[in-house]
């Protein structure tokens, strides 16, 4: 299982943007006063909207601690303030979705993150679509975007694949990304109205249970043989693709255990500078009555990332 010190340095990496627009000033100066604004302003937050009140309830007495020993009396700009804040909200709750932005850096008050990379952004992150050798139909992908033009890509790409005998999906570099992008591309392989997960809210509720959709020129990749290959950095989105997939026996996973980062996440504004971005709902797998939050997606065969691929080619082969 992966060390919660990893899950965190990589939820930290993944949450991390490297923009720096014209408008943005470095270092801007934060008085104690604002300081302790700030700091009630995020609790205040974390006590109305995160998925667990307990847990919000938790990370907010140890801010307060924090605060009242002087321990942030070193935070004087907002950089540092969103910065050494969100890394304690992360420690004191586990949660490696739960951060701090800066409104400026983020362009406004959003759950979603700025990408810059190439690869991530390109034709919406569907790299590959193509035909392996054996007749294994293969597809890369890069994130889930949010988008109507992804889920159109990602529909003519496994139409595309469905004529082959079995089906690699490769994960290992994949990031987080839609859940309305994950719920259409599984429904390509199993029965319309198939439950996927349920969303709880914070009071332990259920608001919304989230079923397969139909899809047309689906139904040849609803029998085919299929594979997930992942990696340790695997989060969010792209978990939900694997768990839900491998949960309901439709999917053989295959690689390393994931990061483990299950909950919705929504923003919310601190002030005119500082935003949350916070786990607000709870997703819970129909059959394990669970999800992945904290342990990751365990494979179904444990293999390096390097060896993933090879791998699911072998079983294809054998299977065929």
């Amino acid at each position: 299982m992966i060390s919660l010190l990893k899950r965190q340095a990589l939820a930290l990496a993944l949450l991390m943007v490297v923009v720096f627009p014209f408008f943005v000033q470095a270092n801007t100066a934060l008085t104690p006063a604002e300081r302790q604004a700030s700091i009630d302003g995020v609790i205040r937050i974390l006590n109305e909207q995160y998925v667990f009140p307990d847990t919000a309830l938790k990370v907010s007495a140890l801010l307060q601690q924090q605060q009242q020993s002087g321990a942030l009396a070193d935070i004087t700009t907002h950089e540092q303030f969103a910065d050494k804040v969100g890394d304690l909200m992360r420690q004191y709750s586990g949660d490696g979705h739960l951060s701090l932005a800066l409104i400026a850096a983020q362009g406004g008050v959003s759950h979603r993150l700025i990408e810059t990379e190439a690869r991530k952004i390109n034709n919406f992150a569907f790299e590959q679509a193509r035909i392996l050798p054996g007749n294994i139909g293969y597809l890369k992908l890069y994130k889930f975007w949010q988008a109507e033009e992804a889920h159109k890509i990602g529909h003519a790409a496994l139409v595309f694949l469905s004529h082959s005998d079995h089906i690699v999906i490769d994960l290992r570099d994949s990031v987080g990304g839609s859940p309305q992008l994950v719920q259409y591309l599984i429904s390509h392989f199993v029965p319309e109205g198939t439950l996927l997960w349920d969303l709880q809210d914070r009071d332990g509720k259920i608001t919304e249970q989230i079923r397969s959709l139909a899809v047309p020129d689906s139904e040849l990749l609803k029998t085919k043989p299929l594979y997930i290959l992942q990696s340790d950095g695997l989060v969010s989105a792209g978990e939900f693709f694997s768990y839900t997939l491998q949960q309901l026996g439709r999917a053989v996973v295959i690689g390393e255990t994931s990061v483990g980062l299950a909950h919705y996440t929504g923003a919310a504004q601190v002030n005119d500078w500082l935003f949350v971005r916070i786990p607000m709902y709870r997703p819970v797998n129909p059959i394990t009555g669970t999800n992945f939050e904290g342990v990751g997606v365990e494979p179904n065969i444990k293999v390096s990332a390097e060896m993933a691929l090879y791998t699911a080619l072998r079983v294809a082969n054998k299977g065929s």
